[in-house]
């Protein structure tokens, strides 16, 4: 029940972060252990305890991105408020587009960073919810942006639009499909099956559009095999943060915030099979801010080897997916990077573990902010880049008693004011447990954004937190 229970928060803090709503919770059930699965029984009556494997359906994949792509149009053309004039698309865009070619917009960076992304997550999980695994639905995704660049709208095709969509596309909706997957519970009837199927339709919407087409809604018949992760760890903080201009003591104001930090799946312990069997969410939203989404970081292992596998240590090298999106008063920055990692575990004394990682990535597209907007009619430029991450804590039973980490990105502009950018994000946590999984505690945030530009002065920002919290641990 308590697996349940964090993974049923998480996917709630999914749904605030997309619609910014909460949708109604599921209602929970004791479910009996899911049945051995016979495989060559694949395809056996939904009557029967036999899980069945979803077949790959082309045509209604492809129907589905175009359908997505028409009824993302038809918002544009017919209802949004601010006129239609770029969604007049015929012939003559169309060939104007294929001639063109590809260059870049001036879109905001929530629509550019956040809500592309999410676009891109409906494409994929069209893909994934008509039985194509995760490599297989990329090209899907790909497939329908390209679509929408080129025949969707009269503006020139956006290359960063492009690879937000289908890159941060891939692994935003990879997290909707295992969250919504981890919500539905093929075996519950009555309100407690309604409550998760709608719960699972807001998660991933095609995803529920395609079982009320296959009338998986009301079928009663055995859960997936990897419905749950075979383990997670998760923490819900919420407290008071105080953000420094320059010097910690220079504030200009406390505000509350609430930070949601879940790792599903652990490669030391068996979820390592395929791409997203193990991913960190984060997820912060500030309240008082310049944007209510503060936070969002997504880091997917595509796949790993072990190096050394003992009870006392383990090693394992690792490919890894990120998506990064972070907004507050004077940082923007966000990006899609593929990347390689060590990952360490070892014993300690006294029932402790300490944890290492090392990630270094390659930024295939990164935003930051700039300071001299007219050159680009955005508020951020674009390029690619290097990033580095090094992490190590200390934890017990699920509850992390002390956390450091410090990640480093380098960003070479390609579009906007000729610049290099380099943004450092450092963190410590300490933390205490209270009473059963309730603890309290204390963190240190120092951002640093170093903007050399070319042709313009320099600018340096400087921005340390604390923060004071009160943390629920889920385990």
């Amino acid at each position: 029940m308590k697996l349940k229970s964090g993974i049923a928060v998480a996917a709630s803090l999914l749904t605030l972060l997309v619609v910014m709503v909460v949708s109604p919770a599921p209602v929970q059930a004791q479910v009996d252990p899911p049945p051995v699965i016979d495989w060559d029984s694949g395809n056996q009556s939904a009557l029967t305890d036999t899980f069945i494997v979803k077949k790959k359906n082309f045509g209604r994949t492809a129907i589905e991105i175009v359908g997505l792509n028409l009824l993302v149009w038809s918002y544009d053309y017919y209802i949004r408020p601010d006129g239609n004039d770029g969604f007049r698309i015929g012939f003559q865009s169309w060939i104007e587009n294929l001639k063109n070619g590809f260059e870049w917009d001036d879109n905001n960076f929530n629509t550019n960073q956040f809500a592309h992304p999410y676009h891109g997550s409906l494409y994929f999980n069209a893909a994934r919810s008509n039985g194509y695994s995760f490599w297989e639905a990329v090209p899907f995704t790909f497939a329908g942006s390209f679509g929408w660049e080129y025949f969707g709208e009269t503006h020139h095709p956006s290359m960063n639009d492009w690879i937000a969509t289908s890159v941060g596309g891939t692994a935003v909706g990879e997290i909707l499909h295992r969250f919504s997957k981890s919500i539905r519970d093929n075996t519950a009837r009555g309100s407690s099956r309604n409550w998760r199927e709608l719960g699972g339709f807001v998660v991933n919407p095609v995803g529920g559009l395609n079982r009320i087409i296959d009338g998986d809604w009301a079928r009663v018949h055995a859960n997936e095999p990897d419905r749950f992760p075979k383990n997670y760890k998760s923490q819900f903080d919420t407290g008071l943060r105080t953000v420094g201009e320059e010097e910690i003591w220079s504030s200009d104001t406390t505000r509350v915030f609430v930070q949601f930090d879940f790792e599903y799946g652990d490669p030391f312990f068996g979820d390592m099979g395929k791409p997203f069997d193990s991913f960190d969410l984060g997820l912060q939203l500030n309240f008082g801010d310049k944007s209510v989404i503060g936070r969002v970081e997504v880091d997917g292992l595509l796949g790993g080897t072990y190096l050394k596998d003992t009870i006392q240590v383990g090693h394992i090298v690792g490919a890894y997916h990120h998506f990064d999106f972070i907004h507050n008063q004077q940082i923007e920055f966000g990006g899609q990077s593929i990347g390689a990692a060590m990952l360490s575990r070892y014993q300690t004394v006294a029932g402790m573990e300490m944890r290492t990682e090392l990630h270094l990535n390659g930024i295939i597209l990164g935003a930051s902010s700039t300071d001299y907007a007219s050159q680009s009619g955005r508020t951020y430029d674009y390029g690619p880049g290097l990033s580095a991450n090094l992490v190590a804590q200390f934890s017990s039973q699920g509850f992390h008693y002390l956390r450091f980490s410090h990640e480093q990105n380098w960003l070479h502009t390609v579009n906007g004011t000729s610049s290099e950018h380099h943004l450092s994000v450092t963190r410590l946590r300490l933390g205490v447990p209270v009473h059963h999984n309730i603890g309290a505690g204390f963190e240190y945030v120092l951002m640093l954004n170093e903007r050399e530009y070319k042709d313009y002065p320099d600018v340096s920002i400087r921005r340390p937190q604390t923060r004071f919290f009160v943390t629920w641990v889920m385990n």
